[in-house]
C-alpha cells in the first residue's frame, strides 16, 4: 500500500509571487508531497498546476478590514485539511500562519524582506512587532539573504531566523537565462506584448549598437527607488543621449509620478512581461535602486543573462554584489550616485565583461535552481 503524501500549504499574498518567485519549488516538490497554494484570486494571473490544489482567500497586500475575515477562513481551512506543513511567505501571510497554528501543523516562514527597514516611529515599531511575533510562534523561520539574518539578528535580538545556502528562494534558470539575442529576438516577434512595436524596434537597434539600454524589473513604487531613478537617468542621458530606460512592472505610483515616467524621454514602460529572460540579453544594464530588499531575484537573473549589475548597497543585494568586482554598489535614496554609477559604465566599458562573467560564474557557483531548489526540498522535507 502507497504511503499517504504528506500536506503542504503555502501560503502568500499574489499570485504574481508564485510566478515570480515559486515555479521551481513546486516543481521539485508536487512529486514527493501534495501542495496547496492558499492565495487570493487575481484574473490577471490565474494559478492552473497539474497536481497542485489552489484555494482562494482574500487576503491583500496592503493593511484592510478584510484581513479579519481571511484570517478566520484561513483557520478554518487548515482545521478542515490538517497540512502537515505551511509555509508562509511575505508578512501579512506570516502574520496569518503564525496566528492559526494547530496542533501536529507546523508553521514555518520565509522572510524576504524587513517592511519596517527604512521607516521611523510606529510604523517600525509596530512592523517589527509583527515579524517578532511570527519568530516566536513559527516553528522554523528563514530569510533569503545572510545579511538580511545579521540585519534581523541584530534588530530584532535573534538569532533563529536561518538561511538555506547561500541565500535566494529558488535560485535561476541557469539555461533559461543563458539566451542569445537572435533567438530572444525570434521569440519576441511571435509574442504578444503591450507597447509591442515600440519595445521591439528599441531591442532591434540594441541589437546594431545604437542604443544602450538600461533595464528595471520590479514593481514600480517609492521604495524600489523610482524616482532617484528617473531623477538619476535623465542627468545620465543629458550626456548620453543614446541611453532608453526600460521599466517593466506594476505600476504602484500615484497619477503625478505615473505621468512622468510616460513623459520621460527614451523610456519604455511595460506592466508586466512573463518571460523576463527574453528581455534581459538586450540590456546594456540591469539596475536596482531599492530602499529595502529581500534578496534580490531579478540580479541573479541578470548574471545569468551576463548583464552587467547597478544596485543599492543594502541588505540582500549586497549578498550578491561585491563592489567593482562583479558589478557596482550604489547609496540608496541618492540620483547623484545613480548618474555616476551609469555614466562610470558607459566610460569604462571594458570593465563590463569582467564584471558580468564574474557574476555569471557566482551563480553558477551558488544560485542555480537545481542547487538551491535541492537545499529547500530537503528543508521542508526534514519538517515534516
Amino acid at each position: 500500500m502507497r504511503n499517504k503524501l504528506k500536506k503542504i500549504f503555502i501560503l502568500v499574498n499574489d499570485p504574481i509571487f508564485v510566478y515570480q518567485h515559486l515555479l521551481p519549488i513546486l516543481d521539485t516538490l508536487k512529486k514527493q508531497t501534495q501542495i496547496y497554494i492558499i492565495t487570493a484570486y487575481n484574473k490577471k494571473f490565474n494559478l492552473d498546476f497539474e497536481n497542485i490544489k489552489i484555494i482562494n482567500i482574500p487576503i491583500k497586500r496592503a493593511p484592510n478590514f478584510i484581513d479579519i475575515y481571511a484570517l478566520f477562513k484561513f483557520f478554518f481551512i487548515r482545521l478542515l485539511y490538517d497540512p502537515d506543513i505551511c509555509l508562509s511567505f511575505t508578512p501579512k501571510a506570516g502574520l496569518i500562519n503564525s496566528l492559526t497554528r494547530i496542533q501536529g501543523s507546523r508553521s514555518l516562514h520565509y522572510f524576504t524582506g524587513q517592511r519596517w527597514a527604512d521607516l521611523k516611529g510606529t510604523s517600525r515599531y509596530l512592523l517589527k512587532l509583527v515579524d517578532k511575533l511570527i519568530i516566536f510562534t513559527c516553528y522554523r523561520t528563514y530569510c533569503d539573504s545572510s545579511s538580511q539574518a545579521k540585519f534581523i539578528a541584530k534588530e530584532l535580538k535573534t538569532n533563529s531566523v536561518g538561511i538555506l545556502g547561500k541565500g535566494s528562494i529558488s535560485g535561476v534558470n541557469m539555461d533559461k537565462f543563458n539566451i542569445k539575442k537572435e533567438i530572444a529576438l525570434n521569440e519576441l516577434r511571435k509574442s504578444k506584448i503591450s507597447n509591442s512595436l515600440n519595445l521591439l524596434s528599441i531591442l532591434e537597434k540594441t541589437c546594431s549598437k545604437k542604443i544602450k539600454l538600461i533595464c528595471f524589473v520590479g514593481r514600480v513604487n517609492k521604495d524600489k527607488g523610482i524616482r532617484e531613478l528617473i531623477a538619476g537617468f535623465k542627468l545620465h542621458n543629458k550626456i548620453f543621449k543614446d541611453s532608453y530606460l526600460l521599466i517593466i512592472g506594476p505600476n504602484e505610483l500615484n497619477n503625478k509620478d505615473s505621468q512622468t515616467i510616460k513623459n520621460l524621454k527614451n523610456c519604455i514602460y511595460i506592466d508586466y512581461f512573463k518571460n523576463i529572460n527574453l528581455i534581459l540579453p538586450f540590456a546594456y544594464c540591469l539596475i536596482l535602486p531599492s530602499y529595502r530588499e529581500g534578496f534580490g531575484s531579478v540580479l541573479i537573473e541578470a548574471a545569468a543573462s551576463k548583464v552587467p549589475i547597478i544596485a543599492s548597497d543594502i541588505p540582500g543585494p549586497k549578498d550578491f554584489i561585491d563592489h567593482m568586482k562583479n558589478g557596482y554598489l550604489i547609496k540608496p535614496k541618492d540620483s547623484i550616485e545613480i548618474k555616476n554609477a551609469l555614466n562610470f559604465y558607459r566610460e569604462n566599458n571594458k570593465l563590463l565583461k569582467t564584471f558580468s562573467e564574474n557574476a555569471y560564474q557566482k551563480c553558477i557557483k551558488y544560485f542555480s535552481e537545481r542547487y538551491v531548489c535541492n537545499l529547500f526540498k530537503k528543508e521542508i522535507l526534514r519538517n515534516i
